[in-house]
């Protein structure tokens, strides 16, 4: 193996290391640029590649950072536990029904803000609800097994619900309303796989019923402005409405959220500012724009960097045999195939890197090899229900996973690795099964293919 390919499997691996292991809270945008920059530096990647990596990233990037600032903004506003307060009088001291709709309104925050932002923001709050209602420490866990697994399974609908998501439709040039077509189904199933499977699993820990007291959420001007509540929906009605009119005019979808975005954080200033001044929960918009994780873009261009560079090491070709070999099995396994083999892979090598790899051993598969349409199709959505299920089977597949176990460890609770593999490489496993089901029964049976292939 010559000295680049060495050096390009090297650097990946290093950036890998830096990515996961954090060494002194070193942020994810550090270490991409970092991977980055060696790739530069020992000539695996060029500047034209650089170049390439922004073209091909800057939608996703700008779309995600709108996305954490509409939720970063929403959760200030007191949206989130406005939220949370709603469905605990909904379940009336009903510990199931409870378990419900906390995993609903996980599912609904994972689609329109994200997983990353599910996990972030909902997280502490079903920490602080469970302590509240004096649930033991076992039915606690119920409830946040419910909220971490069902976010990212939940992040598969809209191009928006997961980065993963928009940089695959950038790559392959998709609108929203294809992406909807083909995994508005696959989110359905799979969304109920995991609350039916972790309830399975905790069913007799959770409180049939409990005592329905006051849970004390400070919900800013939420609680009593039913104005700020009618702005927020509006807002939010208004860019999904955008989201399917961009599907025709074909602007990128980072121009409607990010318009949001800067609605609501004008709404904020503006209205909030006046409004509640006076009060603690008041944060300042320097304070909230601290809030948002500003690293997310360079990593997002970073580690492409970084993946593009084992082109040189042939990992690209190889990965991009695998994928056209599995899609050529007969029947169900040629879409179950490709699907467990990304998923497997995400889950040790993390999602973010294998999702840029698997689009770049995909695209190379359709210029070099020649894939029919519904083979493309096939591997592009195998890719992505890989890439988001992936990190079920085991922790260090995504970035929200460990997010979601710092976050409970903050919170005064521990999940051992043993807990969490025990429900989630079973889960990952059943929701790839079903996913790829009606993936097959979407191109393989009624013959639906992208367009663009068409």
């Amino acid at each position: 193996m010559e000295f680049k390919s060495i050096a390009a499997v090297a650097i990946f691996t290093l950036t890998l290391f830096l990515l996961l292991k954090r060494p002194k809270g070193l942020n994810i945008g550090v270490a991409a640029v970092i991977g980055a920059l060696l790739s530069l530096l020992f000539g695996t990647v060029t500047v034209f590649d650089a170049l390439g990596a922004l073209t091909e990233i800057w939608d996703a990037a700008l779309a995600f950072f709108g996305i954490v600032t509409l939720s970063v903004t929403l959760d200030a506003m007191g949206f989130f536990k406005w939220a949370a307060l709603k469905i605990i009088g909904y379940a009336k001291g009903d510990g199931r029904r409870l378990y419900i709709y906390i995993a609903l309104l996980t599912a609904s925050v994972s689609i329109l803000f994200a997983n990353d932002s599910a996990i972030l923001i909902l997280t502490p709050i079903v920490v602080e609800i469970t302590r509240q209602l004096d649930f033991k420490a076992g039915s606690r866990m119920v409830y946040l097994f419910a909220a971490g697994f069902v976010a990212d399974t939940a992040a598969m609908p809209l191009i928006t619900s997961n980065p993963v998501n928009i940089v695959s439709a950038d790559f392959f040039h998709y609108t929203f309303l294809d992406h909807l077509l083909f995994m508005g189904p696959v989110t359905v199933v799979t969304v109920f796989f995991s609350i039916l499977v972790v309830y399975l699993f905790f069913r007799s820990k959770i409180p049939v019923v409990y005592e329905a007291k006051c849970v004390n959420l400070d919900c800013g001007f939420m609680k009593s402005s039913s104005s700020m509540v009618k702005i927020i929906f509006a807002t939010l009605i208004s860019v999904d409405v955008g989201y399917v009119l961009t599907s025709f005019i074909r602007l990128p979808v980072s121009t409607v959220i990010c318009s949001g975005a800067f609605f609501l954080l004008i709404v904020y200033y503006f209205y909030y500012k006046r409004a509640v001044a006076a009060s603690n929960t008041y944060k300042s918009l320097p304070t909230l724009l601290r809030e948002v994780n500003w690293g997310i873009l360079v990593f997002m261009i970073g580690i492409f960097m970084v993946v593009q560079g084992l082109r040189v090491a042939g990992i690209v070709d190889f990965i991009s045999s695998i994928m056209f070999f599995s899609s050529t099995l007969p029947s169900y396994a040629g879409f179950l195939t490709p699907s467990l083999i990304v998923t497997v892979l995400a889950s040790f090598m993390n999602n973010w890197p294998m999702t840029l790899l698997g689009l770049v051993s995909i695209r190379h598969a359709v210029s070099a090899i020649g894939l029919t349409p519904g083979a493309a199709t096939n591997l592009i959505f195998s890719n992505i229900i890989g890439n988001n299920i992936g990190p079920h089977f085991f922790p260090i597949g995504s970035l929200a996973i460990l997010m979601w176990f710092d976050v409970i460890r903050r919170g005064g609770l521990t999940v051992t690795l043993r807990e969490y593999l025990r429900v989630g490489s079973i889960l990952s496993i059943i929701e790839v099964a079903f996913s790829s089901l009606i993936l097959y029964f979407e191109v393989g049976l009624l013959g639906l293919t992208l367009p663009i292939f068409t």
